[in-house]
């Protein structure tokens, strides 16, 4: 059996916040590694958002921020980051239209310093998953930022702030929410891929990848063999070529097993 190299998206995929990572997830990763194959997280986290014991499963790779980060075996291999004076050009636009966000970098994660309800992306959300040293207040003289997650106050005010937003960024909305990730223009999941296996010279045809959430979309598009979680968003399940069960049904490792990788 040739090598072939498995990326997996983490929230939704391989950790659900109410369970963390189901058992069958953490065998089926291991059992993969004994048969000889390449597991990647790619996450829509930066580097500093994922925490050590998900990494610690055996993933040889990380490509991170939404294809803004890409490590293989503990080195970098690419790393798009901005600086404060690329975060002055959004931040005071964001805070004038009480826009609640994060901004995420490699090594911190950013915030303005107001408190926010405790929902996903919110600072409040970051600090129980986070260690308080990696969480910094903005200082547009000490910032690196790989991306922006943003909570809008409503819809009118998202779609008034889009066009002048995407001069910057490409922008992923999350279905049914007013919450949305910026990314740096020409970055998605499927350029961190490429960028990983154009190094490790792995061919198309051996690459497979799981994920549940529209910023998975190119991911999923772009590998040869795109498997949608069964919880995945419904434009994700209508758009992937191949389907899995839910994270709450093993999905991971049924889908490793229906695809003869363990």
């Amino acid at each position: 059996m040739s090598k072939k190299i498995v990326f997996f998206d983490i929230d939704g995929t391989l950790y659900d916040h109410e369970t963390g990572v189901p058992k069958s997830t953490i065998e089926a990763i291991q059992q993969l590694i004994a048969n000889g194959h390449i597991p990647v997280i790619c996450t829509g986290r930066t580097r500093a958002m994922i925490p050590d014991y998900i990494v610690n499963m055996g993933f040889y790779g990380i490509v991170a921020g939404a294809g803004t980060y890409v490590e293989y075996k503990e080195e970098i291999i690419h790393n798009k980051v901005e600086d404060g004076a690329f975060a002055k050009r959004v931040l005071p636009l964001l805070d004038e239209h009480d826009v609640t966000y994060i901004v995420e970098g490699p090594e911190y994660i950013y915030y303005n310093g107001k408190s926010e309800e405790d929902g996903y992306g919110s600072i409040e959300f970051i600090k129980k998953i986070m260690p308080n040293e990696k969480i910094k207040l903005i200082d547009y003289n000490d910032i690196q930022m790989n991306k922006i997650t943003a909570r809008f106050p409503d819809e009118e005010i998202k779609f008034m702030l889009m066009p002048e937003l995407k001069e910057i960024f490409s922008l992923i909305s999350h279905q049914g929410t007013n919450f949305m990730e910026l990314v740096p223009q020409g970055y998605n999941k499927a350029t961190g891929i490429e960028k990983l296996t154009n190094y490790l010279n792995i061919e198309k045809q051996n690459t497979y990848a799981f994920g549940d959430s529209t910023n998975d979309l190119e991911m999923l598009d772009y590998v040869q063999y795109g498997i949608a979680m069964g919880n995945s968003y419904p434009e994700v399940l209508k758009r992937a070529r191949y389907q899995t069960k839910s994270i709450q049904e093993d999905g991971i490792y049924y889908g490793l097993k229906d695809f003869g990788l363990i």
